[in-house]
């Protein structure tokens, strides 16, 4: 009986978080679109090799653009990779006009880090106390 009581007690507690979140976000940011001018990947890449006798690890760690497999890794995604992009956006804040830059932080595990490059456009959120604080839409 403790049981069903400890689901039901998580379950609203995750369902109050969800709702703290979602006002959080309607309430204190504003939506926009920034353009991407900078993006700094970090990246290790870890490739094991197995045969019949042995195993073998290479770690290939360095900016990822300079790592010659980072091409086939970004493509397949069957090496493990393991980073973080740091990627410098510019957009219009839209509570005052004003032109911000900032900068938002993705690590191997979203779809951005693979996907994002010089001049795309995305979705973020823009604090409405400071207009230089911004999260991902």
């Amino acid at each position: 009986m403790y049981r069903l009581y400890g689901m039901a007690a998580a379950i609203l507690f995750i369902l109050g978080m969800a709702g703290y979140n979602a006002i959080d976000r309607s309430t204190n940011y504003k939506p926009a679109r920034a353009s991407v001018f900078v993006i700094d990947r970090k990246c290790d890449i870890v490739e094991t090799t197995t045969s019949s006798t042995s195993k073998s690890t290479r770690i290939y760690s360095d900016d990822c653009k300079s790592i010659e497999a980072w091409d086939s890794a970004r493509a397949k995604r069957d090496k493990g990779i393991s980073g973080q992009a740091t990627v410098k956006v510019s957009y219009t804040a839209p509570q005052d006009g004003s032109y911000q830059t900032s900068e938002l932080h993705f690590t191997a595990r979203d779809s951005e880090f693979y996907d994002l490059k010089a001049g795309d456009e995305i979705d973020i959120l823009v604090s409405n106390e400071d207009h230089s604080k911004i999260r991902k839409a």
